[in-house]
C-alpha cells in the first residue's frame, strides 16, 4: 500500500529554514556590533552591558543605527530609540526582530 504524504512532511524543512534565517540575522547584527564597538567580546556574551562598559556611546550608537539601516533596511529614528532596549547585544537583536515584524 502506498504511503500518503503527510501534510506535515515539509514542516520540519520550514522550521529549519526559519532557524537558519534567524541565526543568519543574529550573526549579521553581531558582526555590525563587533565592527562598531571594536571588540569580539560581544560574540561571547550576549548580555554584555554595552553602555556600562562604554562599548557603545552616542556616536557609536549612531554608527550602528546607520549600519543597521544600510544592512537590513530597518529605520530607527532618534525619537524611537530607547537606550535601555539596546543595553545588550541580546536586547538589540530582540528589538530589531520586533521592528522587522511590524
Amino acid at each position: 500500500m502506498a504511503r500518503q504524504p503527510s501534510i506535515y512532511a515539509g514542516s520540519s524543512a520550514i522550521v529549519f529554514r526559519v532557524i537558519m534565517i534567524v541565526a543568519d540575522f543574529t550573526d549579521k547584527v553581531l558582526q555590525l556590533l563587533v565592527s562598531v564597538a571594536e571588540t569580539d567580546e560581544i560574540r561571547n556574551n550576549l548580555d554584555l552591558p554595552l553602555y556600562d562598559y562604554q562599548l557603545l556611546d552616542s556616536m557609536r550608537t549612531v554608527q550602528l543605527i546607520l549600519a543597521i539601516e544600510e544592512e537590513f533596511g530597518i529605520k530607527v529614528s532618534p525619537a524611537e530609540f530607547d537606550r535601555e532596549s539596546w543595553a545588550t547585544p541580546r536586547k538589540i537583536i530582540a528589538d530589531l526582530e520586533r521592528r522587522l515584524q511590524r
